[in-house]
This record gives C-alpha cells, structure tokens and sequence, in this order.
C-alpha cells in the first residue's frame, strides 16, 4: 500500500498535487486563500517592525511629532535618525520662508518679519540646549512664527539674549510653551522703565495691571534709547491681542505722553489696554478689550470698573473728537 502511495504521488505532475492541497484548504476555511498574503504580511512585519512607537518617544519630540502628524509617517517618525534629520531640515525651511502679509503696509510688514525670523534662528543655533536638541529648536522656532499670518500684522517677539537664555532653560525643564514662558519673563525682566504692576482677583478671575508712561516727543528725542524700550515693552504687553500696539513702531507721536495701562490674564493673554491721560479734563483715547473690533468681554468690564475707580481714572472721557466723547465708566455698564 506504501508503495502504491508513492507511485500515485510521483505519476500526478508536482503542480497537481499541490494545486489539490490548496484547494483543499480552501474547502477547510471560510478565509479565501491568496497565495502572496503571507509574503506580504512577512515583508510588512519585517519593514515596521524595528520602528519605534509613540508610548517610547517623550518631551519636544513627541510635540513636533503630534504638531506635524499630517505631514509625518510612522516610517520617518518612527526612526530615530530620520526624524531628527527631517526636524533639521523643517528648522531651515521655517527659517527661510517668506513670511508674507497682505495688509496695510505689507511690504514693511514682510521685510520686518523675515528679518526678525532670521536673527531669532540665529540666537536659537547659538543656545548650548538647541544645538543638543534639534526638537527643542524647531518647537521654539516654530512658537516664534506660528502667528506669523498672511491675514494679520503680526511680529516676532522682540529678541532679549538674557531673557531668551532663561526662557529655554525654563521650556527645556517644565515643557511649558517657549513664548508664554519667554513673554512672562521679559514682561518681568526691565525695572529701568519705571513699570508699575498690580496683581488682582476679583470675581475668579486672575491677572496683572502693567502700568507706564510714554514720554513726550520733545523727551523721546532727548532719550530716543528710553524711548524705543518703552515702545517694545508696550509691544510685548500687546503680544496676543490684535491691537496696533502689537507693532513697536505703532507707539509713536500719536502716544507720546499718553499713561498705558493694561492688564493680562493668567494665561498670559492681555484682556484690557487704557491709553491715554487723566490730566486736564482727562481723555483716553483708546480703550480696548482683547479683540478692538469687539465689546469689551463680560467678565473684564468689572476688572477695568474698579480698576478706573481704585486709581481715580473714573472721571476720565473717551475719544478723538467731541462728537465720539463717552463717560469712560459708560463702556463698563454697556
């Protein structure tokens, strides 16, 4: 019988029998059988399987992998080297883009963006962390130009060496964002300006009053160095809203000897700015909430009341004209 067995085997052509024994296996399994399947899923195993998973990878790289996820497959994130050449090559292109706006001025705009970019991934190379960490440095770069809008006029931040040194410190330690960590700082960092600051919380909400003076034009040209920190300062305080102090040069002529007051939430945010002056009859010429083209929010229209009356701004007016005069007090109940 075993040899009747072999016979039969070696009489049927090789490709016969094993065609039976697939066909067979097909009759034994509801799966359909496909010949490459297990090729393929062996050539797929052997590719990913040295790849690393997100459960492994910590700190700014895991941020730049979960900012840039829509443009990052698992083959490129998953490498270790690969992504840390990808994180290079992403710092250079950020660095050279042109960073356009299509608003008022927008040609002064570009120039002075794309300029300050540059000098900020300059200072950024030069820091002993960022060349150690490629994934810091593009997180912070990425923090400087992230509102850097064709729809808006915003700049980069202002560059303080000392300040920016902490900051990444500070960024490297905690994780924290590098531009709320590096505007808390260099809000802090000056006490040549004569800033007066007030903390408060009324109502649950938390923040703080930063309050200056502009000189006069005929000061500013005397001491034209006090003149250009005050307006920086002034644009820093200004960071995240779409007021036109956000730019230094806005701060000029029309503000000189104009008193600012303004007030920045917990989070860093500024929610209220006062400029102008209480003297002779009192007119501030500007007061804003965080959006100028909105009403003040609910919640800081009792923070700018009591702020008016603790510091006997209450009597003041605003407007440019007597026609646009309104009791400053009237904007809080509106």
């Amino acid at each position: 019988m075993g040899n009747l067995c072999v016979n039969l085997i070696k009489f049927f052509p090789k490709n016969a029998f094993t065609a039976g024994i697939k066909q067979n296996n097909i009759n034994m399994s509801t799966l359909k059988y496909i010949p490459d399947s297990k090729v393929l899923f062996k050539e797929s195993f052997t590719t990913t399987s040295c790849l690393r998973s997100m459960q492994h990878i910590k700190g700014p790289e895991r941020e730049i992998i979960e900012a840039y996820r829509n443009e990052l497959p698992h083959e490129i994130w998953g490498d270790s080297k690969k992504l840390t050449e990808w994180a290079l090559n992403k710092f250079k292109e950020l660095t050279n883009k042109e960073y356009k706006s299509f608003m008022l001025d927008e040609q002064v705009i570009e120039q002075e963006r794309n300029k300050a970019v540059k000098s900020w991934a300059e200072i950024i190379d030069s820091n002993p962390d960022c060349r150690q960490n490629p994934f810091l440095k593009l997180k912070i770069l990425r923090s400087i130009v992230g509102n850097l809008s064709e729809n808006n006029m915003q700049l980069a931040p202002i560059i303080n060496q000392k300040v920016f040194a902490d900051a990444v410190h500070e960024t490297k330690k905690t994780g924290a964002s590098f531009k709320k960590v590096y505007y808390k700082l260099i809000r802090e960092f000056d006490s040549s300006l004569n800033v007066k600051t007030e903390e408060i919380c009324e109502n649950g909400v938390r923040g703080k009053w930063f309050s200056l003076k502009v000189p006069d034009w005929a000061e500013a040209e005397r001491r034209p160095g006090l003149f250009n920190k005050i307006k920086d300062f002034i644009s820093v305080l200004s960071q995240g809203s779409n007021w036109c102090t956000r730019t230094p040069r806005a701060v000029g002529r029309d503000f000189s000897g104009c008193d600012f007051h303004i007030f920045i939430d917990k989070n860093g945010l500024p929610q209220l700015c006062l400029a102008g002056t209480n003297k002779f009859g009192g007119w501030f010429r500007y007061v804003r909430g965080n959006d100028q083209y909105a009403p003040i929010k609910k919640e800081y229209k009792g923070i700018l009341k009591s702020y008016l009356e603790r510091h006997n701004l209450d009597d003041a007016i605003v407007g440019r004209s007597e026609t646009e005069a309104k009791h400053i007090l009237d904007i809080c109940e509106q």
